[in-house]
């Protein structure tokens, strides 16, 4: 599958102008930020919902990754933006990166984009 064939649960610690960019190429998208129910949720309830909804992360916390790492829970996919609490514009400086890689995705894998000065650093790893 490629990138844009999954859903989305974005974390609510990315930039809503970042979420809107998402909207905008046709993502579904479901910002934490946005459900009341969900905001404040800890990163562990998080992943069973995505799960639940098909959906992959899209976060700009590692602690997603030390999760599925150290716990057994059914995840598809974790998107790590790096560094955190960029500008929306720069995510999305990263994320069309990530696009443009054309990568295939099966679920369970955790992807991790890192926005330096002068490229974008890109990190698979396929947990199968």
């Amino acid at each position: 599958m490629k990138i844009q064939d999954f859903k989305i649960l974005a974390d609510e610690n990315l930039h809503r102008k970042f979420v809107a960019w998402l909207r905008e190429q046709g993502y579904d998208v479901k910002f934490v930020r946005e459900e009341p129910d969900l905001i404040g949720s800890k990163d562990k309830d998080l992943i069973p919902i995505a799960y639940e909804e098909a959906r992959i992360i899209v976060t700009q916390d590692n602690d997603f990754g030390q999760i599925v790492f150290t716990s057994e829970v059914d995840f598809i996919g974790i998107i790590y933006l790096r560094p955190g609490h960029f500008p929306g514009d720069k995510h999305i400086q990263t994320f069309k990166s990530i696009i443009n890689q054309n990568f295939d995705f099966t679920p369970r894998f955790i992807l991790t984009a890192e926005n330096k000065i002068d490229s974008i650093k890109i990190r698979i790893r396929q947990l199968g």
